[in-house]
């Protein structure tokens, strides 16, 4: 028998958490379409029998996590849904409350290797806490990506990315990124197969960057000189920017500038300049009827085909695909 875990914290976002139920039984339904016995059951787990989304609605347990913890038995995947927490006082506080302390408990008795653990958006925090990301990749949600970083420097974050494995640790972005967890589960438990059935009857496309759905202006930096950089970088998209050049207009030296930028951000100064001008074209393809030339010249590239190949490396789409 192979046991999906779903752990609902109180305040679960009511989507995230309804997604990875019905994605899961929709591959059920079809393994039981194809008349091949199977042995996959799921069990979802609250601190209470009662578990509150933050939508307002109410899921009945399968069982509590001192139940779990004290069966001993272990699932072949924990899956956690996201929190849909904003900032990094809200996680703080959050973490801090009984049922995510016990949650955390469970998560650090399970840290063997022998399960498979997944979580999406702010819920990557807390496979962090447990320390089951330590030395290992992850991604979470993009607009919190310096608080994780500042907070985990010892795990390395790569939050363009939609999902990414290390280990027994499958991490997602932001919010609706479950339903690409919940595909990985499927493809994991019941192949991938099912997992392309599930993709098609639920018309979920393959994604995987989340770089194309970032909004320049809502991602939160903890470093003022990053606030500061990316600022002066959007005041001036279509001039050169160097880092020598952008480094003297915030009155800091180049080599410090550069290992702020990096520990906010994990990226060189010079990705850094270029994952902006990237944002902006992206928002001005999908928002206007420019052409690309015309967007490449005002972000700072000097012709339409520089920008295409790196909207395609960087998006993994084409600028007519985000048009």
């Amino acid at each position: 028998m192979k046991t999906i875990l779903i752990l609902a914290l109180d305040g679960v976002m009511a989507s995230s958490l309804a997604i990875t139920i019905d994605t899961l039984n929709a591959g059920l339904g079809f393994l039981a379409a194809t008349g091949k016995p199977h042995r996959i059951r799921i069990v979802t787990a609250g601190y209470k029998r009662h578990v509150s989304t933050g939508g307002g609605l109410t899921l009945r347990a399968d069982a509590l996590f001192r139940e779990i913890a004290a069966a001993g038995t272990k699932p072949d995947w924990i899956v956690i849904p996201g929190c849909g927490l904003v900032n990094d006082a809200a996680i703080t506080a959050r973490f801090a409350q009984k049922d995510a302390t016990e949650a955390l408990r469970l998560l650090q008795g399970m840290a063997d290797g022998s399960v498979r653990i997944g979580a999406s958006c702010s819920s990557v925090f807390l496979l962090a806490e447990a320390g089951l990301l330590d030395g290992r990749r992850a991604t979470t949600t993009w607009w919190l990506a310096s608080a994780f970083r500042a907070r985990f420097p010892h795990i390395t974050l790569e939050e363009t990315r939609m999902v990414v494995s290390d280990g027994p640790c499958t991490t997602a972005g932001a919010a609706f990124s479950q339903l690409d967890l919940a595909l990985v589960v499927v493809a994991d438990t019941m192949g991938a197969g099912v997992a392309r059935l599930c993709s098609r009857y639920m018309l979920i496309d393959h994604r995987a960057s989340q770089a194309r759905y970032m909004i320049p202006t809502h991602i939160q930096h903890i470093d003022p000189t990053v606030v500061a950089a990316e600022r002066w970088i959007d005041d001036h998209l279509a001039a050169p920017i160097s880092v020598t050049t952008l480094s003297s207009a915030l009155a800091v030296s180049p080599k410090t500038l550069s290992r702020r930028i990096a520990a906010a951000t994990g990226l060189p100064p010079i990705k850094f300049i270029q994952r902006r001008r990237l944002l902006h074209a992206s928002h001005l393809i999908e928002t206007t009827s420019l052409s690309i030339e015309a967007v490449a010249s005002r972000v700072g590239y000097q012709d339409g085909t520089a920008l295409r190949k790196l909207i395609k490396r960087e998006f993994g789409a084409t600028p007519s695909a985000l048009r």
